[in-house]
């Protein structure tokens, strides 16, 4: 089923999920910092990767386990909210694509009509974050919803207290979320800026 923008802000809102989403991310990242002093010598990026996603999906089952279904799958796992909306972590580039290994399970996750999991009609969707240029910090933490290699849709996750039960959207709301587009942009023209200037300095 094809992911409705509106509809997945409305469920992320419900109870601060959007939120302990987002907070398990920046926890994650946190424990890496501390955990790991040696990973400067770490040769493949996908070692940091890796902890940063085993460490968020603890976090997030942590936060959420009374609250979603975990579902364990072909070594990765998934939270499902409300029997409507699958949400899965993944590090994203600045186009806001997540990069894995191109199996047909994994293409079929971007194809809205493919039923996967044993799951019927849901709405697919990412947790992604996007690190700054030198890989230092992270940028951006939002929801992507692609349609095969198409962004159709983006929001940047708020930092909004997980307890707190927020009302369905109004039409404030929704316009607000049709600004992150044009934070990502920012994000983006920045790193340009920074590229250009450097590439004139050396």
């Amino acid at each position: 089923m094809r992911a409705s923008k509106v509809e997945i802000q409305k469920v992320l809102a419900r109870n601060g999920r959007g939120a302990a989403l987002k907070m398990s991310i920046q926890e994650a990242w946190a424990e890496l910092q501390t955990d790991y002093p040696q990973r400067g010598w770490w040769r493949r990026k996908g070692t940091r990767a890796a902890i940063v996603w085993e460490h968020t999906v603890k976090n997030a089952i942590d936060a959420l386990a009374d609250d979603a279904v975990v579902v364990p799958h072909n070594d990765t796992v998934s939270l499902i909210f409300d029997d409507r909306v699958l949400v899965r972590v993944k590090k994203a580039d600045l186009e806001l694509k997540s990069r894995n290994y191109p199996t047909r399970l994994a293409q079929l996750f971007h194809v809205p009509e493919a039923d996967l999991f044993g799951y019927e009609a849901l709405q697919r969707v990412e947790i992604v974050y996007v690190l700054n240029r030198f890989e230092t910090e992270i940028d951006w933490i939002g929801i992507v919803a692609r349609d095969g290699h198409s962004v159709i849709w983006q929001f940047e996750l708020e930092d909004v207290p997980a307890n707190v039960e927020i009302l369905p959207l109004d039409a404030s709301t929704q316009e607000a979320g049709e600004k992150t587009a044009e934070s990502v942009a920012k994000l983006k023209k920045g790193v340009s800026e920074e590229r250009e200037k450097n590439n004139k300095d050396t």
